[in-house]
């Protein structure tokens, strides 16, 4: 065996030991954690007398082993929407000038709709003043049909 090989085992070594140390520290580490809390958890439950206090501390433990893995779950879709929300804003300002300009345009021909409608409206009365003479003409008709019907109810 020569110094390069033995180098190499060497560098394989501590590798490997580091390779260990991490493992140790990303997967075991938390797992003894988990499992020690939940050992303490339960030593503290057999040793309350009350079954309001088991209710309890039973409540408070099933809620955290319920809700803390939903909020780690749901933490993507919080960063997600406020990414959204900072794009929003961006396409906010991106579209405010098209936006003035189309409130502008609307604007602009809401004006000139209520210059037509005033234009008909304006015809419609004249047709109406034109028509007064032959409306009273056929008024004179409906009251003698009015007479004889409320003769013929009383």
């Amino acid at each position: 065996m020569n110094a390069d090989e033995r180098l190499r085992e060497q560098q394989g070594a501590q590798l490997d030991r580091a390779t260990r140390g991490r493992f140790r520290r990303i997967a075991l580490f938390p797992f003894v954690l988990v499992l020690g809390i939940g050992f303490a958890y339960l030593g503290f439950a057999l040793s309350l007398q009350s079954p309001v206090q088991v209710s309890v501390l039973s409540n408070s433990v099933l809620t955290l082993l319920v809700l803390c893995p939903a909020a780690v779950c749901l933490f993507p879709l919080v960063i997600l929407s406020m990414v959204l929300v900072a794009l929003m804003s961006r396409w906010q300002r991106a579209t405010a000038s098209p936006l003035r300009r189309l409130e502008a345009w609307t604007a602009a021909l809401e004006g000139s709709a209520d210059k037509w409608l005033g234009r008909i409206d304006e015809r419609v009365l004249e047709a109406a003043v034109a028509f007064a003479p032959i409306r009273q003409l056929l008024r004179t008709f409906d009251t003698l049909a009015d007479e004889t019907h409320d003769e013929d109810l009383g």
